[in-house]
């Protein structure tokens, strides 16, 4: 009997179609060819029926990566699910790309799901679950593979090189002549002797001895000027063997084999001196597979779980009662962990991923940013030793492969990553935390520049996983997003608290590595006191720096204390816009249309949208001006630095922005080297608001609290709160104590007041009264539609056209305004990107998946289901 597999072929979807529409064209139409596809089961769900050649069955399986034709070309497909018949004739499949599925099963239909929910094209949703280079063309080389090298392993004892190295080398006339010579060390030969024992045909060679000094003429004899180890050193010298030795030595050192690349490292050597000792028998030589290690060479400290604090108990217990109510396996519950910067979040991550592991199962840590990976891995690796691996962006494609690898063949137990670590196919997933989990980073970016992304939010996606898999989740955070809060009041969220910071560091501790404190009473701690300064006073005062004075004695008694402080702002760059200030034109990016900043170290003017650069203006283009008053307005990281170096020329400073974490690495570099306190002052922007843990930190300035407050988005309170609480989070963390010094033009804001104030409550009820009364997200859904092309017309034709069909298709569905509202089309509030034009329509809905599906959406548009920003 015939068997069938439904496929999905690595091949871009250029047209949307759902569960109601006809299937889009036979791609084997010209030729008579007979893939089929479906316009059944989820959105834009496109899958194709092959039959299984004779020597697939019984291999062939669900997730499976094979070779298939389509048309005329051959290309690559996953499988996604196996049947017994199929409404077309068929071809069959070619061959296997992989031996080992590289799916679950959890995984394909999690891909589903995403492609259901987020209106997008299956191929893409299941191209996020895989390794980058996994997937490849008939004709672009075999792609991403394991790594293969020579592993040198040393085959006699170390006590027993020195004697084989006499074996190595060549056995010249000299050498003989030296080894005569030292069986007899203290005699002297005469040189008719020696000759007539080593048969020489004359005195050359002795000669050349006696010019390097290794043997003394005397009256016709010959004896040794060196001490016996300095000739036998000689020996091995002259017959080329020395050079061995160090190669031997590294091998003897080494626990075990090693690499060929870490020998290199090691010892001076090549592969020639390499087939010699193998020929030699003092040396094996073997191919094998080598594990791309992300982790390699780093030492984590060894830790065991603290004395917990009486909050700590009440959540763990909690947890524990939820997720482990008998002695064996796991009963799935969602929890929000709500949490002081400072409380021991971390703690309870570790003790339920313990218990999971105790249970076989397993575990993902989600962090939102790269910069917080490292510091997160020693936290987990240092408790689950040689069990933790890391997913993020910066490593190289091979170590990805290998990661991902080495996770489906069970040899990792917990994956901590940014949003991509969330798509690790472990399989026997127990447990997913998201830490921060109120960080928009969470929600892949509707602006990423390439077309056929699925713009999806790991928060719901873990959720929707978590069911999957009957695994638990955590999410973690001081300020949660009021869309996981909400869910919190209508009981879809278990909601635990812990409002005390515990003192997390105690007197001394930080300077005393590797002190053991887990059996130390644990100790709370306030939360630092917050100053809001009014730079409208200020510049009432006559102090028009961007430093108020509270600001700058702060600081000074920092750094005279010894101290370390943060300095915040949330923009890059020197100057923030370049402007005429006789003709008022500001300076902007031909492609964005968006004001450029001057970045002085680099004497540039920059778009931070496309990071297209251009020089400094000298005189003003605008047409019919000409001026040369040029001025230079705002303030940004660079030009925070240089002021701290005018106001405090000691003080060593570093910065963290995307202009300084450009390298792999460098995330981790800069962090390591300000928590050694190679730093006094560390400037950055969002990247220090995230999670770290910084004991010798007592200040931190907020340098302008203003920025993006008053951005045209509904989000924009809550990012400023969010942002403001949680860099204020990040002074305090020691027995030292510490301050926080908040600058705003708008004081009395509720967002400022309630970080102050260290309130979330507060902001949650005032904010949650303005979403409510302006119909947006948590109470009411949005879904965004963008389209962009670079001539201005076709968008205007295009939206207008596509704002009308949706009209049409509320009115078709019977709804009532009220219920489904469309608005647009209007032009972004970024207006230009990349010389791409870019207008949106905003669909309010109780559910807009389900409102879009079905619809015919062209390609050019990217659809943002919940968007985070709408700008």
């Amino acid at each position: 009997m015939q068997q069938f597999a439904q496929v999905v072929v690595n091949v871009p979807i250029r047209r949307s179609f759902g569960r109601e529409q006809t299937a889009p064209p036979n791609p084997f139409e010209d030729d008579g060819e007979s893939a089929h596809s479906l316009g059944g089961g989820p959105a834009r769900l496109q899958t194709f029926h092959y039959h299984l050649p004779a020597d697939l069955i019984g291999t062939l399986q669900a997730g499976h990566l094979v070779w298939v034709p389509f048309g005329n070309q051959e290309v690559q497909g996953i499988v996604t699910a196996l049947d017994e018949s199929s409404p077309m004739p068929t071809k069959a499949i070619k061959r296997l790309a992989r031996p080992q599925p590289v799916l679950t099963p959890a995984q394909i239909e999690l891909a589903f799901w995403m492609a259901d929910y987020y209106i997008a094209p299956l191929s893409e949703t299941l191209k996020l679950l895989l390794p980058p280079g996994l997937l490849h063309k008939a004709n672009s080389g075999p792609g991403v593979r394991a790594k293969r090298e020579e592993q040198i392993e040393l085959l006699i004892p170390a006590d027993e090189i020195h004697s084989h190295l006499f074996k190595l080398g060549r056995q010249t006339k000299q050498v003989l002549v030296l080894e005569t010579l030292l069986a007899e060390p203290e005699k002297l030969l005469s040189a008719v002797a020696l000759r007539e024992r080593c048969n020489l045909r004359s005195k050359d060679q002795i000669d050349s001895l006696i010019e390097k000094g290794i043997i003394l003429w005397e009256d016709g004899s010959v004896r040794l000027a060196l001490t016996v180890e300095e000739a036998t050193a000689s020996i091995l010298d002259l017959r080329g063997a020395s050079k061995y030795a160090p190669v031997l030595a590294a091998l003897a050192e080494s626990d075990g084999p090693l690499w060929k690349s870490d020998l290199y490292a090691k010892a001076e050597t090549n592969i020639q001196m390499l087939r010699d000792l193998h020929d030699a028998r003092l040396i094996e030589i073997t191919e094998q597979v080598r594990y791309r290690d992300p982790l390699a060479g780093r030492a984590y400290r060894r830790t065991i779980s603290p004395r917990l604090t009486d909050q700590q108990e009440q959540v763990w217990e909690t947890i524990r009662a939820q997720f482990f109510p008998t002695d064996q396996g796991i009963t799935p519950a969602h929890f929000l962990l709500h949490g002081a910067t400072g409380s021991g979040k971390t703690e309870i991550y570790l003790l339920a991923i313990a218990e999971m592991l105790r249970r076989n199962r397993q575990a993902i840590v989600l962090v939102p940013e790269i910069a917080l990976t490292p510091q997160t891995v020693a936290r987990f690796a240092g408790r689950f030793p040689g069990r933790v691996s890391v997913i993020h962006s910066e490593l190289s494609a091979g170590e990805r492969y290998d990661v991902w690898r080495r996770i489906r063949d069970e040899e990792i137990d917990v994956v901590v990553g940014p949003r991509s670590a969330l798509f690790a196919p472990l399989p026997r997933l127990g447990l997913i935390v998201l830490d921060e989990e109120h960080e928009s980073s969470y929600k892949q970016d509707a602006e990423a520049w390439g077309s056929f992304t699925v713009f999806y939010d790991a928060r719901t996606v873990a959720q929707r996983l978590s069911s999957l898999t009957g695994s638990g989740l955590i999410l973690g955070s001081a300020t949660p997003s009021l869309e996981i809060y909400h869910l919190t009041t209508e009981n879809a969220i278990h909601l635990l608290e812990m409002p005390r910071r515990v003192m997390g560091h105690g007197e001394g501790e930080e300077e005393k590595e590797g002190r053991e404190s887990e059996s130390r009473a644990p100790v709370y701690a306030e939360m630092p006191p917050v100053e809001i300064v009014d730079m409208r006073q200020e510049l009432r005062a006559g102090n028009r720096s961007i430093f108020s004075r509270s600001l700058i004695s702060e600081l000074q008694t920092t750094l005279d204390a010894g101290e370390q402080a943060i300095l915040f702002l949330n923009r890059r760059g020197t100057s923030t816009f370049v402007m005429c200030r006789d003709c008022g034109a500001v300076t902007k990016c031909l492609q964005c249309d968006v004001p450029l900043t001057y970045h002085e170290r680099a004497d540039v003017l920059i778009c931070h949208h496309c990071n297209r650069r251009y020089p400094i203006p000298t005189v003003c283009t605008e047409p019919g001006c000409g001026s040369k008053r040029i001025k230079y307005f705002g303030s940004g990281t660079q030009r925070i630095e240089e002021m701290v170096q005018q106001i405090a020329p000691r003080a060593r400073l570093l910065r963290w922005d995307a202009d300084t974490t450009t390298h792999k690495g460098s995330h981790q570099e800069i962090l390591e080297r300000f928590a050694a306190h190679e730093a006094d002052v560390l400037v950055g922007t969002q990247m220090i608001a995230k999670g770290l843990d910084l004991p010798l930190v007592t200040l931190v300035g907020v340098v302008s609290a203003d920025v993006g407050l008053y951005l045209p988005d509904f989000r924009a309170p809550e990012r400023t709160f969010q942002l403001l609480m949680q860099v204020a989070g990040r002074a305090g963390r020691s027995h030292r104590g510490g301050r926080v010094v908040l600058q705003t033009y708008t004081p009395d804001h509720y967002a400022i007041q309630a970080a102050a104030n260290h309130d979330y409550h507060a902001f949650y009820r005032r904010e949650v009264a303005f979403r409510r009364e302006q119909r947006y997200p948590p109470i009411h859904r949005l879904a965004r539609l963008i389209f962009w092309d670079k001539k201005l017309e076709k968008v205007q034709a295009a939206t207008t056209a596509m704002a009308a069909t949706l009209r049409h298709h509320v009115a078709e569905m019977g709804l009532p305004a009220a219920q489904v509202e469309i608005m647009g089309p209007v032009p972004a509030f970024f207006a230009r990107f990349r010389g791409y034009y870019r207008w949106q329509i905003i669909v309010r809905a109780p559910d807009p998946s389900h409102f879009l599906r079905g619809l015919d959406i062209p390609f050019g548009w990217r659809v943002d289901v919940d968007p985070v920003s709408l700008l």
